[in-house]
Parts: structure tokens; C-alpha cells; sequence
């Protein structure tokens, strides 16, 4: 006969994982038995019942009896079962002081960990495409701040995919300002400024670079074409890409 319903419920409240439940109450109902006896009560495979009668004994509701080489499990009589309880609610009552006094350190460590600025790092030419990717399908805030060096995007990058990057940033409806050096590639792509949802202002050429920065959200991002392997870095964190606007908002009021 099985475990009435009610008991295996009350096994597993006072603690017992499904299997240990089984296996434990077909020991309260027969005594000593075997593991493959119990296996075959209990419906489980040899390898689980074993693991499931281990358990049990460390937790003080099963012991094992070596007999002609063959091990003899049984449960603790049922009357001893408030006592189990009792002292598990001892064992959680100090658990839960142990826990209490790590708290501070926990949340500590969490504080830490949440401070720390995210980076994402980018390799390659496909890599700092799909960087760039970033900063139109993860842009929250529609709006895009560029410090860009015009001319090596467009070498390094390519025309192609500048004109592509352009079109899907005007299409996401994300609005774009650029600080640019003023140079021939830079007066051309600010002649479409109103087609590409973009403003763009000029600082001197002699003030070139062949990186781009750009700021939206929480996130600054920075590409660098200058070396033959290209390289992209990410960094979220809210107060760097607060700093980084605070820059480029200096910088638009002196540029034209």
C-alpha cells in the first residue's frame, strides 16, 4: 500500500525533497529493508535511491546497519519525528543569526558590484560594426553625441556601411549631433544633415583624430581605426557618460 497523500505532503513541509519524502515513508511504513527493496517501493532507479538514503542518514532520519556485507537501511520510528523537527527549527533559528550578521558584508559586495562600470570590448572590423550596432538598437534615448573623426570612419569603415549605419539610425528616429574636424568628408556629410535627423558642428581641423566617441544613455562608446586591427570599447556606467556629455556640450558652444 502507499504513502497516504496527506503524509507525503507533511514529509515534504517539514523539510524533505520529493525523493526523500518517497524513500523515507516507504522506510516508516516497512521497517528495514534493502536499497533495491526500497528502490522497487519507492519507484526510483538504484543509483537515486542511494544517493536519496545518503541524505537521509546525514540528516539523522535513516541509519545503516552492515549485515553479512550487505547494507540494511532503516528509518527512526515515527514518534521520534517531532524531535527531528525540533531540533531543525533549532538548526534554522541559529542559520538565520549566521545570516544576519553577514548581511552587511552581502549588501556590501552587492553596492560594490553594481558600482563597477560595465565594459564590453570589440575586435576587428566586424566587431566595431556590431559595437556601432550598439549605440542604434540599445539607444533608449533616441539621441546619439558624437565626437567623431570623419575621415577614418569613412577610410576605415567604408562608404557603404557609413551610408547604411546613417539610414538606420535616421530610420530608429534617433536624433544625432556631431563635433567633427572641419575637413572636406565633414562639410560633405553635414550638407545632408536634415536628411540624416543629424546636427553637426565644426572645431578646427588641426584638432584631427582618427577616433569616433559617442555618448547615449548611460554608455559611451569609443572607436579606434587607427591601427589595422580596429578595436571598440563600451563602457555603461552613468557617471563616465555623464562626464563625457558634460565635455561635448562645452565643446558645442565654441564650435560652429
Amino acid at each position: 500500500m502507499g504513502m497516504p497523500p496527506f503524509i507525503q505532503k507533511t514529509l515534504r513541509d517539514i523539510g524533505l525533497s520529493k525523493n526523500e519524502a518517497l524513500v523515507f515513508g516507504v522506510l516508516l511504513q516497512s521497517g528495514t529493508m534493502l536499497a533495491s527493496r526500497i528502490s522497487q517501493k519507492a519507484r526510483l532507479n538504484r543509483t537515486t535511491t542511494y544517493g536519496v538514503l545518503k541524505e537521509l542518514i546525514k540528516k539523522g532520519l535513516v541509519s545503516k546497519d552492515e549485515r553479512h556485507g550487505t547494507g540494511v537501511y532503516q528509518s527512526i520510528p515515527p514518534k521520534l519525528l517531532p524531535d527531528y523537527v525540533a531540533r531543525r527549527r533549532e538548526e534554522l533559528v541559529e542559520q538565520e543569526k549566521e545570516l544576519r550578521k553577514i548581511i552587511p558584508q552581502l549588501t556590501l559586495l552587492r553596492k560594490q558590484t553594481q558600482s563597477l562600470p560595465n565594459v564590453r570590448f570589440f575586435e576587428g572590423v566586424e566587431g566595431v560594426k556590431q559595437a556601432f550596432e550598439d549605440t542604434l538598437i540599445n539607444n533608449k534615448g533616441k539621441a546619439l553625441y558624437d565626437f567623431t573623426g570623419v575621415d577614418a570612419v569613412f577610410q576605415r569603415m567604408g562608404k557603404e556601411w557609413v551610408n547604411y549605419y546613417f539610414k538606420k539610425r535616421t530610420r530608429l528616429g534617433i536624433q544625432c549631433t556631431v563635433l567633427a574636424p572641419e575637413t572636406v568628408w565633414s562639410r560633405e556629410m553635414k550638407k545632408e544633415d536634415a536628411k540624416f535627423l543629424r546636427t553637426t558642428k565644426f572645431i578646427p581641423e588641426c584638432f584631427s583624430f582618427d577616433t569616433e566617441v559617442d555618448v547615449y544613455d548611460d554608455k559611451v562608446g569609443i572607436f579606434s581605426f587607427a591601427q589595422e586591427h580596429p578595436v571598440a570599447v563600451i563602457i555603461e556606467d552613468k557617471t563616465i557618460a555623464h562626464t563625457i556629455k558634460t565635455f561635448f556640450d562645452f565643446m558645442a558652444l565654441h564650435a560652429h
